[in-house]
């Protein structure tokens, strides 16, 4: 991608670079956040977003709509015409309105060529507290591939005009595709509200500072809306029960067949392991690899899956790696070594880099456990390689009872009853979540009765199964 980014910096190129830049995008996305596998839903969200995008005067885009594996509410888009929103987006809507307004919002950004005029060099991963040049050099390539982050472009910050300008230009837009103007302020309020319950916060600054507040969006958005008038169109879900039924059994939490993180213990339902990491490590759960990290920042840990091999194939991708060091950075392991993680066959490459001022340990593990090879990674100073050795010797298969332990969450959508409210229905379903977050996800107050018949949003704990 860097010849594209080179390109669009210049200047603004012709379209061509938004339709490369995109495709490359596309599949960061991908494979890097995922994307849920439900065609009845994706089509939907699909069918809504080309019906918005066919009411552009003149487009230059072809455009593709996807739903994205994020917990998180979100919608965003990167240059080309490619468009996501989160499932934890489609938890909150209440109406394809609100969808058609979040999607004309962004399309409005592909078409401005918001992320070709903002776009900035992706920055690699960096581990402040551990200095060293070896270190650094390692991080720069194995580390930051193992432990590659999503995609950065799609989250590449709007300046302040460029959030105006899409909600200027796709509030009318939606109108003119048949939508009511005065969603796309509804939701947007529901997603603060949603957010702050479920923090107990109000939203700390944060990236989203560079965009207009939220209250303030709201506010022109409400004042918007009452100047536009919306095209006479049926809804593609005729009506609310119909948007309902296709919501219903949506994951809303995180999902288990990327693994669950349990404080400091980390389990994986498909694959099958369990492993530990020491005490009070801050631990991160990624699609491809779970990274852990000391307190004081000075021991990281990256675990993730090499691919399937055996027992047979560890010395020569030791070996391998130990000629990479060499070659790349005329460095010689101090042991390479044939061992056990927690009786697991496994190969280990021990080095220390003394050019900081601190040595830094760097640890190389590869491990077989059923038909797979895994990959950890650590870097320590001689207080921490202690504990992150540690994190590999608690490497072991997942018990029966670990694994029937492992939940998820789902929607269950109920038809309230006269004079039940929020924790009335929320008990009835069995629902978990504190029913202030339960009112918020339906934008209703908590405490407020139902008249009868409202259909209501309750995220469900229900035993993981798995797809495969």
């Amino acid at each position: 991608m860097s010849a594209v980014l080179v390109a669009a910096c210049v200047g603004m190129p012709s379209t061509e670079v938004d339709r490369q830049m995109g495709q490359q995008a596309a599949q960061s996305v991908a494979s890097d956040i995922g994307l849920v596998d439900d065609p009845a839903l994706i089509a939907y969200v699909d069918s809504v977003g080309q019906r918005v995008a066919a009411a552009l005067p003149k487009r230059q885009f072809n455009y593709h709509f996807s739903v994205v594996d994020q917990v998180e509410p979100n919608a965003f888009a990167v240059p080309g015409g490619y468009i996501y929103v989160s499932r934890g987006l489609l938890a909150l809507i209440r109406s394809e309105d609100e969808l058609a307004g979040v999607l004309g919002h962004e399309i409005q950004h592909v078409e401005r060529r918001h992320s070709v005029r903002q776009m900035k060099k992706e920055q690699r991963l960096g581990l402040l507290a551990l200095p060293g040049e070896l270190v650094g050099g390692i991080i720069s390539d194995d580390l930051a591939v193992l432990a590659s982050k999503p995609f950065q472009a799609v989250a590449a910050g709007y300046s302040r005009d460029q959030e105006r300008e899409a909600d200027a230009l796709g509030q009318p837009l939606a109108a003119a595709a048949g939508y009511n103007p005065l969603a796309i302020a509804t939701i947007l309020d529901r997603m603060e509200h949603f957010i702050e319950t479920m923090t107990d916060e109000k939203r700390a600054p944060t990236f989203f500072d560079s965009h207009p507040s939220t209250p303030e969006r709201v506010g022109t958005l409400t004042r918007t809306a009452a100047s536009l008038t919306a095209a006479p169109l049926p809804r593609i879900a005729a009506d609310e029960a119909a948007l309902m039924k296709k919501l219903d059994g949506l994951l809303v939490g995180p999902d288990p067949a990327e693994g669950v993180v349990h404080d400091e213990t980390f389990l994986h339902p498909d694959l099958g392991f369990r492993m530990v990491f020491p005490k009070g490590w801050l631990v991160e759960n990624t699609r491809k690899t779970v990274n852990a990290m000391a307190p004081t920042k000075d021991g990281v840990a990256v675990f993730g899956l090499a691919g399937e091999g055996s027992a047979d194939d560890l010395p020569k991708i030791a070996k391998a790696f130990s000629e990479k060091l060499a070659r790349k950075y005329r460095a010689t392991p101090q042991q390479i070594e044939a061992t056990t993680a927690n009786g697991l066959p496994a190969r280990a490459l021990y080095l220390t880099d003394k050019s900081g001022k601190e040595a830094v340990h760097l640890y190389f593990l590869w491990v077989v456990l059923g038909k797979n090879i895994y990959q950890m990674i650590g870097l320590a100073p001689d207080h921490q390689k202690v504990l992150v050795r540690g994190i590999a010797d608690s490497l072991r298969p997942l018990n029966a009872s670990e694994r029937a332990s492992i939940t998820e969450l789902r929607l269950q959508i109920l038809a309230a009853r006269s004079g039940e409210a929020i924790p009335a229905v929320n008990k009835r379903a069995g629902g978990t979540l504190a029913a202030a977050l339960v009112a918020a996800m339906n934008g209703v107050g908590e405490n407020v009765p139902f008249k009868g018949g409202e259909l209501v949003k309750v995220p469900v704990r229900k035993p993981y199964r798995s797809p495969r």
